[in-house]
């Protein structure tokens, strides 16, 4: 082969490789803006103006779940110290549910043996029972061995009903309520709650979807990481 032809088959193979690395450049591209993309925050409050950089700028102040004071399974009282300093995931459920309920437990199984592990140990669960006068901390307990769901990390809650109406309402922004027209007895949201170590939300789930526990899981990641280089800056 002459060295004329060796230098124009180098060219095309040249071309062709670079063809073929654009696709790919996009694609992790693609991946690594969506990896350090921040989640969102719910519910703004209020705007103040702080200084920054010597200039004073607008600040926005967010929402943030109010404190409370309820039950554990094992009786023990718990308030929001429980998520200070912790991402969590909070839902809503009651134990005599025989539809959304036991999905929603299984799924939250799921994620927790998801994100088994050292790099997830300050994360916490928080189920919290719209019917608190049956589900009394025994029942809780009981509960939890029939699903095989007791976790160091999974706490479920009872406590005062129209505290905790008050809390699903106005703190979680989630409807909790008892409704004699609802399957049950009581009528309360599937969604999986996404709180930061600040008690803000960051975000809502299905938590009867598979598919969108997943995403959470995802999202969980993002936030640790998130947090972790907040802390580095």
């Amino acid at each position: 082969m002459s060295e004329k032809k060796t230098s124009k088959t180098r060219q095309h193979i040249f071309l062709a490789l670079l063809l073929l690395a654009v696709p790919c450049f996009i694609l992790l591209f693609g991946k690594m803006k969506h990896t350090f993309s921040s989640l969102p925050y719910y519910y703004p409050e209020d705007v103040v103006q702080v200084e920054k950089d010597g200039k004073m700028v607008n600040d926005t102040i967010w929402h943030s779940i109010p404190g409370f004071n309820l039950i554990n399974q094992d009786s023990v009282a718990i308030d929001r110290s429980l998520l200070d300093g912790h991402i969590s995931v909070v839902d809503f459920f009651f134990t005599t549910c025989t539809t959304i309920c036991p999905k929603m437990t299984r799924q939250t199984k799921t994620l927790a043996w998801m994100l088994e592990g050292e790099y997830f140990k300050d994360v916490r669960y928080l189920s919290i029972s719209v019917d608190p006068e049956f589900d009394v901390p025994h029942v809780l307990r009981d509960y939890q061995k029939k699903m095989e769901s007791a976790h160091p990390q999974w706490t479920m809650a009872t406590g005062n009903k129209e505290e905790i109406y008050d809390l699903g309402v106005n703190g979680f922004k989630l409807t909790t309520q008892e409704d004699l027209a609802a399957v049950g007895g009581f009528l309360h949201s599937e969604k999986f709650v996404l709180v930061d170590k600040d008690g803000h939300i960051r975000g809502y789930y299905d938590g009867t979807s598979p598919d969108e526990v997943r995403d959470l899981a995802e999202d969980i990641k993002m936030l640790i990481g998130e947090e972790r280089k907040g802390l580095k800056e």
